[in-house]
């Protein structure tokens, strides 16, 4: 609740002063729905039947609108709040300068149990190795040298390659699912416009996006998937250092190497028959490495395999200066986001938004990361060894607050009862008992009369 107030959420504009909600603080509102995945609430409907619900009295059409509204810059509330995260574990820097800070892109997959959900449509994983209803979600990360913190995101919708039935949806199924009209000047539009857009140049934005905001960044991570020209001259563009590290594809890209063009797996050939391929026993895999160009831009490659006969790995750098250790050093940093996606859905509901308005789903998302970073926080303050090892400490902790809620509710009860039966006035009952004087206590007199020597 502490590094909750140090957000200062009832100072973070909204955008929302028109909609009825306005009676109610904003920040209480937003703090409300950060609160529910502390009390296992997966809904609004379940917090106004739950005792956390005595805090704020707002009816759940509150949180429905709040949501809902397109007018709202979740993008720009989300910034505001890691800015402040990102300040205080300046103070909790390690005196190590060594440590590699960096962004990591990556996505995954959100899966939807409906069509009609709007703008859902079938996406393809590559984990699963097939197809559902559900958006792609795009991230950006930070790593900071300890610990991982969620900056940005978007949403992404795949046509597919059958014309006749786009997004998966068939012509009936467009019909029935839900849409929304927003105004083209409003954020919820904006984000609307990104389904469509293709993830590099989307991810292309946030990358610019967190380097104007003065974040320290050694190196740019991905995957083989985001690893591409526009990228790297993109990255290479912003700041001179800031290097990229990636898996590369095995594919048909040429690579130029003392004057000739080769593919990644005729380079690995050349390698080999120049005997290149050294035992790396830190890493106990086979390694190979060269240094080439790719599209006019210098790179570092390191040919891997964990086998002799194994399947070539390309991972790539567009720091010549790394060796082989310190590249995958670097690199296994991008297991981080995994972790992020991995924790985040597990105790914040990332991508499990039941609503079927798409500004509620940019908000339930926003709302996750948001959650996510203050107990990244809060991990790095108290040195828990695991995110859930927090999480479960705080959930007993909100827990032990709901029965107390719920036991001082039905004593409140009981009082008003027994206020009825000796004919005295409720408050003034409540005051004396916390004046504790039991001589002017109707109470106290009953319990002595009904139970001679009690006193």
């Amino acid at each position: 609740m502490e590094l909750y107030r140090s957000l200062h959420l009832n100072r973070l504009s909204l955008g929302v002063q028109h909609m009825p909600q306005s009676t109610f603080r904003k920040g209480d509102l937003l703090l409300a729905l950060l609160l529910f995945p502390l009390y296992s609430l997966t809904n609004v409907y379940r917090y106004t039947k739950h005792p956390l619900s005595q805090s704020i009295e707002a009816s759940k059409n509150t949180f429905y609108r709040l949501k809902n509204d397109s007018n709202i810059n979740w993008r720009s509330l989300l910034s505001k709040c890691n800015n402040k995260v990102l300040k205080q574990t300046a103070g909790l820097a390690s005196p190590n300068k060594e440590f590699d800070k960096c962004l990591i892109i990556d996505d995954t997959d959100f899966e939807k149990s409906t069509y009609k959900t709007e703008h859902v449509g079938k996406i393809w994983s590559h984990v699963r190795h097939c197809r559902f209803w559900g958006f792609k979600g795009l991230f950006l990360g930070y790593w900071d040298g300890k610990s991982f913190f969620s900056l940005d995101f978007s949403l992404h919708k795949e046509k597919g390659k059958n014309a006749k039935t786009p997004y998966g949806l068939t012509t009936k199924q467009r019909k029935v699912q839900y849409s929304k009209k927003r105004e083209k000047a409003s954020f919820g539009y904006i984000r609307e416009q990104e389904l469509t857009n293709d993830k590099i140049s989307t991810a292309i934005s946030m990358i610019k996006r967190a380097v104007k905001q003065k974040l320290d960044i050694q190196y740019v991570l991905m995957d083989s998937w985001f690893f591409c020209e526009s990228i790297l001259k993109s990255v290479l563009l912003l700041k001179t250092d800031i290097h990229v590290v990636g898996m590369v594809k095995m594919a048909k890209a040429k690579y130029s190497f003392k004057g000739e063009q080769y593919t990644a797996k005729e380079l690995a050939q050349l390698l080999k028959r120049r005997k290149k391929v050294k035992k790396e026993k830190a890493l106990n895999l086979f390694c190979a490495q060269v240094q080439v160009e790719y599209k006019s831009i210098p790179l570092k490659l390191f040919f891997c395999k964990t086998s002799k006969r194994g399947k070539w790995h390309l991972l790539a750098t567009t720091n010549t200066k790394l060796g082989i250790l310190k590249a995958y050093e670097i690199y296994s940093i991008r297991w981080s986001i995994e972790v992020f996606f991995k924790e985040s859905k597990q105790y914040f509901a990332l991508g499990k938004s039941q609503s079927q308005d798409f500004d509620a789903q940019i908000a339930d998302v926003s709302l996750a990361m948001i959650e996510y970073n203050v107990f990244s926080l809060a991990k790095r303050y108290d040195a828990y060894e695991s995110m859930g090892g927090l999480f479960e400490h705080v959930k007993d902790n909100a827990t032990e607050l709901t029965i107390s809620l719920r036991i001082w509710g039905f004593i409140l009860e009981l009082l008003r009862i027994i206020a009825e039966f000796i004919d005295s006035d409720f408050n003034e009952l409540i005051i004396n008992l916390i004046k504790n004087k039991p001589e002017h206590n109707k109470i106290f007199r009953l319990i002595e009369m009904q139970l001679p020597g009690a006193a």
